[in-house]
């Protein structure tokens, strides 16, 4: 019984998304919380040789080269299902849908998703959040397997990537409290 309630809140959570969208989440999330665990097992430092660096630390470089394209199409499909605006609206000054979000979450009630809400800009620096670590261990790839090294790379990832682990956290705690909202009522 437990295992179906859990099913239909998990169903519930993603009836919105079209199937591909589904797909794709599901796969970048395996995918970056496979990165995150192996990060966990590499021993690269700023001086640390590209010849010298371990076989889980390069398995982690190339695993997150081939996040990239799926990434890219990912971010397509969000983009193309929600406007830049919707995601974005304080590039735009727009916060008024922000505003009567948080006078939800004020009263202890969890906000429904709507362009231009909490959920939609929460959503939007994730995938900034997902791109700029992309971007910045591309980089870093790039310029330490020419040159051998690229300390101010690796430091701007290792940083870059404590953005995408605390929307991961916060973002899976969301889904876990959203999942729990669901199946218990």
């Amino acid at each position: 019984m437990a295992l179906s309630r859990l099913k239909d809140g998990v169903d519930e959570l993603f009836v919105k998304l079209p199937i591909a969208e589904k797909v794709l989440h599901a796969f970048v999330f395996v995918w970056v919380l496979a990165q995150i665990i192996s990060s966990n097992f590499m021993h690269v430092h700023t001086t640390t040789l590209w010849q010298n660096i371990n076989l889980v630390a390069k398995a982690h470089v190339y695993a997150g080269l081939l996040l990239v394209p799926i990434t890219l199409v990912f971010c397509y499909k969000v983009l193309k299902r929600r406007k830049l605006g919707d995601m974005y609206p304080w590039l735009s000054g727009n916060f008024t849908q922000i505003k009567e979000d948080l006078k939800t979450l004020r009263s202890f009630k969890l906000v429904e998703s709507h362009p231009s809400g909490i959920a939609a800009t929460v959503e939007g620096l994730g995938l900034l959040a997902l791109l700029l670590a992309l971007v910045t261990g591309t980089l870093w790839y790039f310029s330490a397997s020419s040159s051998g090294i690229s300390p101010e790379l690796l430091e701007i990832h290792k940083t870059s990537v404590g953005l995408i682990e605390t929307y991961f956290y916060a973002h899976g705690a969301m889904a876990i409290l959203h999942q729990y909202t669901l199946v218990a009522y």
